[in-house]
């Protein structure tokens, strides 16, 4: 099960960094519904995602899924292995061309991006950027692409996105910081 990162929870944020930094990705599998249209690795330097992304690390598995409990949406991350749900289906996203130049590196960092999704609620990651050094990045970030392309807030889907300047320029109202910004977990 998935646990929604909250600000205020600095062990589970220090246990995130710890799992994640240094290990190394070995598959990346993009859970969607089973109708959700996706059923080969995406082209481009934006994917959209239904359910979660699967990272296949070193140190284990770790998936990013979006989450809400009452008026709180944010990214959820667990350590569990991908069970297998009926009208769920996974696809092997280290096949497509953005993953190929990541897998096989070591995560050298990762950062949270923070929002707040409605009025007196706590602060939630709304972002997390993985570097992988030499300039190689890939940002998880709650979303969806509108009909131009471009990223736009949406709190129960996934975009993963590999351009700098398009994740610069993401940031929904409510956020801190766009989704290329964020705190470093190395410093919690």
């Amino acid at each position: 099960m998935n646990m929604l990162i909250l600000k205020e929870n600095a062990d589970l944020l220090t246990e995130v960094g710890r799992r994640i930094v240094g290990a190394t990705v070995h598959r990346v599998d993009y859970r969607q519904t089973e109708f959700g249209g996706l059923t080969t690795p995406p082209a481009g330097p934006a994917h959209e995602i239904d359910l979660e992304v699967v990272l296949t690390l070193s140190t284990g598995v770790v998936s990013v899924s979006w989450e809400r409990e009452d008026l709180v949406e944010g990214l959820a991350i667990g350590w569990e292995e991908m069970a297998d749900l009926e009208g769920v289906v996974s696809v092997f996203a280290e096949e497509c061309e953005q993953w190929q130049e990541l897998v096989g590196r070591p995560i050298t960092n990762v950062h949270a991006s923070w929002h707040v999704s409605e009025v007196d609620c706590p602060e939630s990651i709304w972002s997390l950027r993985l570097s992988f050094g030499s300039g190689l990045h890939a940002v998880i970030a709650l979303g969806e692409l509108d009909g131009r392309g471009n990223p736009t807030y949406h709190p129960d889907s996934l975009l993963l996105l590999f351009d700098v300047d398009v994740a610069r320029s993401y940031r929904p109202s409510g956020a801190t910081s766009s989704a290329w910004e964020g705190e470093s977990l190395l410093t919690v």
